[in-house]
């Protein structure tokens, strides 16, 4: 890892310890010796499922209205902290293809 590159704990869902009810520190770590060195968003969302496996599922949320806006989710999505930790595990997903797209630049050797 490069320095100022961020750590998979600064990626990870909260954990237990130090967080109750988080995802174990162990299973994070397991987690993390699988996947962060290859692909770092791999394992922020294998990380955030895992955790999202253990919380109780919430009711879908289709509307959300404040007065003055509403936003509107289609397809309908989950709320509470279950449906924050699927999102963000959707998040990561989602720079996956986009990542892996990317060539590699390979500078050019000096003569």
């Amino acid at each position: 890892m490069t320095a100022g590159a961020p750590s998979w704990e600064a990626w990870a869902p909260p954990l237990d310890p130090p967080t109750a009810e988080g995802l174990p520190a162990e299973q994070a770590q397991v987690i993390a010796d699988q996947w962060w060195a290859t692909e770092p968003h791999e394992c922020a969302a294998r990380q955030r499922e895992h955790c999202a496996a253990t919380l109780p599922q919430t009711p879908v949320l289709a509307a959300v209205t404040t007065g003055a806006q509403s936003v509107a989710y289609s397809p309908a999505q989950p709320g509470g902290e279950f449906g924050l930790a699927v999102a963000r595990a959707a998040w990561h997903r989602s720079l996956l293809p986009t990542l892996a797209s990317v060539p590699l630049r390979v500078p050019a050797r000096r003569r």
